[in-house]
């Protein structure tokens, strides 16, 4: 073919690529309701579920949409125990779970839900921001653990819609004085590493008797500075997940305002972001495919954000934060408010796209506010780097701040097929 026709010939195939129409969607990003899918991928896709949220939640979400729950949350009875657990934990040994009859209440929500996803993996999820004090007590003392992964093992024996642990121990050598009292000491590190062992050993004995495998996992904190000072490489010999709680990088605890969950870090010294988590956390000894990419139903925003800088809305001056005191506010009250049916923004508020972090922001020039939030079109960039990168997946906090876009987002994201069918099994790491 002469050089005149071949052009020729590429002229007019990028007409006709041109002129044809785009492919449609197979699930559009904004619909505020949930679409079912099938677990075709192999991959993680969870959600934690508070027990202080509706019981109802998982009846609106497809059976195939969910791979793994977790429930938020279970505390500890003695030293560091919370107010709100005295009645929880009358009788109770030091360092036993703090039950309760909503527990059991969910047992029978989980127990449900199976009946329809009989392969989706229910994690009980022990401490969290405000019952993590006990584990500073505990973790150092093997007599201490043994009490606790013995009332741990009993609670999955007594509620059989669980099938494992999740450990949310925030933070290992400093709780950041979370209710007030500082705790944490440089032998932390190691004791979350033997509390992780002691667990799996309880739990083998459990599954010994039962016949049933049970997971062990965590939620993590991912700044470097302080999975430096965690022992993760023995930690994570023993467990099954680690969930990269890749979001509030920024907020009213943070000087300046910020993106609090963007994919990809504003700065290459940052490692603030998900890839940053990854570094973080795979330097730190965890293998890659143990890894669970973290997405956040919520934004975080600021007040007296007269715009971007040079890092888009990262690191820019700020007066306060917006809306409320914590700066917070759920995925569904921006999508019913601010976003608009095509999230390009509403109300004098507009959706900003920074490529260098891969992130959506809402802002408002005339208010000069911001929001740096997790939009579905991010979500799904968020399951493709999951993929692409060899982790087992993603995972959200929390269900009902959802309309069922980032759910939906983080299926596709994944590989998940949309439509209901079969429900396949899910590979573990």
């Amino acid at each position: 073919m002469t050089r005149s026709r071949w052009m020729m010939a590429l002229a007019a195939t990028l007409t006709l690529m041109a002129s044809a129409a785009p492919a449609a969607e197979p699930v559009p990003p904004f619909t505020g309701q949930h679409h079912p899918f099938t677990p075709t991928s192999g991959k993680v896709v969870g959600v934690y579920v508070p027990n202080w949220q509706p019981q109802d939640l998982l009846d609106r979400v497809p059976a195939g949409n969910l791979t793994h729950l977790l429930y938020a949350f279970l505390h500890l009875c003695g030293p560091g125990q919370l107010p709100q657990d005295a009645a929880a934990c009358e009788g109770k040994a030091d360092f036993q779970l703090a039950t309760s009859k909503r527990d059991d209440e969910f047992d029978a929500v989980f127990a449900r839900f199976k009946q329809r996803a009989p392969r989706t993996k229910v994690l009980a999820s022990v401490g969290g921001w405000g019952g993590s004090d006990p584990f500073f007590h505990l973790a150092n003392d093997p007599a201490r653990r043994a009490v606790f992964t013995a009332s741990v093992a009993q609670f999955l024996q007594t509620h059989p819609a669980f099938d494992g642990i999740d450990i949310d121990w925030e933070h290992p050598t400093s709780n950041g004085s979370a209710n007030g009292v500082a705790l944490g000491t440089p032998a932390d590190g190691q004791g979350y590493a033997e509390l992780m062992v002691d667990l799996r050993h309880a739990l083998d004995g459990l599954a010994a008797q039962t016949g049933r495998r049970y997971l062990l996992t965590a939620a993590v904190n991912t700044t470097e500075s302080l999975a430096t000072k965690v022992n993760h490489a023995a930690a994570a010999k023993v467990m099954d997940l680690v969930f990269m709680m890749t979001y509030d990088f920024a907020g009213g605890w943070t000087p300046l305002a910020g993106h609090h969950t963007p994919l990809a870090s504003p700065t290459p010294d940052s490692n603030d972001s998900l890839e940053g988590a990854v570094r973080v956390m795979t330097k730190a000894g965890v293998p890659a495919n143990k890894l669970v990419a973290g997405v956040a139903m919520y934004g975080r925003g600021f007040a007296g954000v007269k715009g971007p800088g040079p890092n888009g809305f990262n690191g820019v001056p700020r007066t306060g934060v917006f809306p409320g005191k914590e700066g917070d506010i759920t995925y569904r009250e921006l999508a019913d408010g601010w976003l608009g049916p095509k999230g390009v923004g509403t109300q004098g508020w507009k959706a900003v796209y920074d490529r260098k972090t891969q992130s959506y922001t809402l802002w408002n020039a005339s208010t000069q506010q911001m929001i740096g939030y997790d939009d579905p079109r991010s979500v799904r960039r968020k399951g493709r780097f999951a993929v692409a990168h060899g982790l087992a997946g993603v995972f959200a906090w929390e269900l009902s701040q959802d309309n069922g876009d980032i759910l939906n987002a983080m299926n596709l994201g994944v590989g998940q097929t949309p439509g209901p069918a079969q429900v396949k099994p899910i590979r573990q790491p």
